[in-house]
């Protein structure tokens, strides 16, 4: 009868400890697979909002591909891509900047001076820089952190290649 006692508590254990495995092993992979997601939705985020800001950017250039109207501007230490438009008999500016870690449009007037903290926030970025060669504007944006880029670069249907 010892024997049978005996054997039959081992035989406990083993299915304890089994189990124990079990639900460790469980709790792991759940905790993988959720960490696994959070990675692939931020890189879905990072995708989503670099596809969103080249096909505004490029939208916004094509709408006001003139003559003179594309222009590259330092403000106050401040580099901005400034879309200048006529509306009816007034002038209008519209600038991309980045200020304070956003990235940031202004519609305004020409005349009126340039105050970054009046722009729309679109999305966040550490730094907007932009170049013109000849008829090919590009324009290069950093994300949070520095590690991530996007880049637009169009060509200017408008501009002379001076």
């Amino acid at each position: 009868m010892r024997r049978y006692t005996v054997q039959h508590r081992m035989q406990g254990a083993f299915v304890f400890v089994l189990l124990g495995v079990f639900a460790v092993m469980s709790t792991l992979l759940v905790i993988l697979g959720a960490q696994m997601y959070r990675s692939v939705e931020a890189r879905a985020d990072l995708s989503r909002e670099s596809r969103i800001l080249t096909s505004y950017v490029r939208g916004m250039v094509r709408a006001e591909d003139a003559e003179d109207a594309v222009r590259i501007e330092e403000i106050d230490g401040v580099e901005t891509l400034s879309l200048h438009e006529m509306i009816g008999q007034d002038a209008y500016v519209t600038r991309l900047y980045v200020s304070d870690g956003m990235l940031c449009e202004l519609f305004t007037k020409e005349e009126r001076p340039f105050d970054p903290g009046h722009g729309t926030k679109l999305i966040e970025a550490d730094s907007f820089h932009c170049e013109m060669d000849g008829r090919l504007l590009t324009v290069r944006l950093t994300y949070e952190g520095g590690d991530e880029e996007c880049t637009v670069s169009e060509a200017l249907k408008c501009r002379s290649d001076s």
